[in-house]
């Protein structure tokens, strides 16, 4: 097919003109109907938008430093695009005539190759996501089985000690957050850098753990872990935005706190089939159990603290061994100067960078900067404003309650009458109607919205909470208040995978304009780390002084106050371009 046959073939569907800078095409009086309005010509997947008057003369589109004929996808609002095998057949003829030098429009759908790839390449990166809450929730289980017993652990088993020893690791993460924020490393070291750094703190903090003879050691290794953790929450969605097409980023990012469900299921139901196999004869015995490790039961409680390796080996297999699965940002790669490898691992995600020279790479949000590291987030109004929404999702994340019913679910439910196995299981059980939910929502938030998905989110956020208020208070009487609060955990976890759980993560990784990005979102996950300490760390100490009524009452109105700061302050970021910001 001649290049004058492909013109006059994609005229008549006035959705795709071939273009040469030799020999320009026209857009002809025949089209002038359809163009009153502003139309997007995409070029290189950017918009590049005019305003076509209504004269009947010939109108000529010219592009500078195009060295010979591209394909420019035409978007007509409220119009049916061209099926994509008719722009294929145009593209391969036009790549033929041009020397190759064709690139590719994101306005015709992603191959389903080309979304394999994708999800390839996020499911590596979650990998570390499915580590963090593998770590977050191995200690439910040891918590329960280590706090059994007890004469000679009396002060281990005290509220402050307990509280310290969850709330370590969220310090950890608050702390390797505070590091990544840092202009040094967010400039020098690239996202698998920041990956493979974090599975090793992984494996050494959960060998430390399972061996440690004190609760101080236990305390320092947990504290390892959330290092770990705190490199995995403020990296893995920077990661995967900025290897995404913005049409579906959120349905990609979303898959990152999903991962950290999954993890939480994970370590639950390892924490389970460890209790069964060699535990549970012990588990509602008088023995006691010490950290010291004076029975033989507490050889499950350090068993469980070596869960988070797993993930972490397979994703330093999946490095080490399949590397295009996972290769490093391109964009990090182009603000560091190293533009081929930028556009050949851009091109083997199909969303193929301009090829013509370094400036036309610049345009697409990959020419070098310098990150504006922590200071720089307070320099203008745009990043003030883009740092206060980042920052306020994520406190009402932790200020909600999330984790305390993450890291005491078991405990809650044993207080309130099941035995310490059947509490495990029950939270398994929570875990995994969560995540059916989770990944069938996942799969909306780019159809309905952040902003909708939020709000509805947290209604029944709101709804969990006031039932597991209910289930403490007196008012509660002969109804099973066990059951009221197996209910109440549900509707929250599951309202929260829907808003507070993946929102936070999905719009601090949108709303950074490239020059704040890595900092802004390291400056996010800080928030929210240093808040999962304080929220943690006091929950135990609220309950004795407050009564746990009063505490999830306490987290009710904190989920109207996020209703309210959703519905007035944030906004939405659905299908935003990375470099309109």
């Amino acid at each position: 097919m001649t290049p004058s046959s492909l013109y006059a073939s994609a005229s008549l569907s006035s959705s795709v003109f071939i273009l040469s800078s030799k020999s320009p095409s026209f857009i002809t009086a025949a089209h002038k109907k359809q163009r009153k309005e502003k139309k997007n010509y995409l070029y290189n997947g950017r918009p590049l938008r005019a305003s076509l008057p209504d004269d009947d003369k010939d109108i000529p589109i010219r592009f500078e430093s195009i060295q010979d004929r591209i394909v420019v996808a035409v978007v007509e609002r409220n119009k049916r695009r061209m099926p994509r095998s008719t722009v294929n057949a145009y593209s391969a003829a036009s790549a033929a005539s041009s020397g190759g030098y064709y690139v590719a429009s994101s306005a015709a759908a992603m191959s389903s190759e080309d979304e394999k790839k994708l999800y390839t390449l996020t499911l590596a990166a979650c990998l570390s996501m499915l580590a963090f809450g593998a770590a977050c929730g191995c200690i439910a289980g040891a918590l329960v089985y280590v706090e059994f017993g007890t004469p000679s652990a009396t002060v281990f088993l005290s509220s402050e000690i307990k509280g310290a020893i969850v709330a370590a690791l969220p310090l950890g993460a608050a702390t390797a957050c505070l590091a990544i924020g840092s202009k040094t490393v967010s400039e020098r070291f690239g996202r698998r850098d920041i990956f493979r750094f974090a599975n090793a703190l992984y494996l050494a903090s959960a060998a430390l753990a399972s061996l440690s003879n004190s609760y101080t050691i236990l305390i320092v290794a947990r504290f390892m872990s959330g290092l770990a953790c705190g490199c995995s929450t403020a990296i893995t969605t920077v990661f995967i935005s900025e290897c995404v097409p913005a049409k579906t980023r959120g349905k990609y990012t979303s898959l990152s706190p999903l991962f950290g469900t999954v993890g939480l299921m994970y370590a639950f139901v390892m924490s389970l089939v460890i209790a069964s196999i060699f535990g549970v004869a012990n588990l509602d015995a008088t023995a006691a159990v010490s950290v010291t490790g004076e029975a033989s039961s507490s050889l499950v409680w350090r068993l469980m603290l070596l869960v988070p390796i797993l993930p972490c080996l397979a994703q330093e297999y999946v490095f080490r061994y399949m590397p295009g699965a996972c290769p490093e940002s391109p964009r990090w790669l182009a603000s560091r100067g190293r533009y081929q490898e930028a556009r050949g691992i851009m091109k083997s995600l199909g969303q193929t960078l301009p090829s013509n020279s370094v400036a036309s790479l610049a345009t697409s949000d990959a020419r070098p900067i310098e990150d504006a590291g922590f200071f720089g987030l307070f320099k203008s109004s745009k990043h003030i404003k883009a740092t206060g929404v980042a920052c306020g999702m994520n406190m009402l994340q932790q200020f909600c309650g999330i984790n305390v019913i993450v890291y005491y679910a078991p405990k809650i439910l044993n207080s309130l009458g099941y035995g310490k196995r059947e509490s495990i299981l029950l939270t398994v059980i929570v875990s995994m109607v969560q995540i059916c939910f989770g990944t069938y929502l996942s799969q909306k938030i780019d159809v309905y919205g952040r902003k909708k998905m939020a709000m509805i989110g947290i209604c029944g956020i709101i709804s969990g909470c006031a039932l597991l208020a209910f289930s403490y208070s007196t008012a509660a009487g002969s109804v099973s208040t066990g059951l009221i609060a197996i209910l109440g955990i549900l509707i929250f976890r599951v309202s929260f995978s829907l808003s507070l759980g993946p929102i936070p993560y999905v719009v601090s990784s949108e709303v950074f304009p490239k020059d704040a990005r890595s900092s802004g979102v390291a400056l996010a996950t800080l928030v929210q780390w240093l808040c999962n300490v304080l929220v943690t760390f006091t929950f135990l100490s609220f309950v004795d002084t407050f009564g746990a009524c009063n505490v999830f009452v306490a987290y009710t109105f904190v989920g109207v106050l996020a209703l309210a700061s959703v519905h007035y302050l944030l906004p939405e970021t659905n299908q935003q371009k990375l470099e309109d910001n």
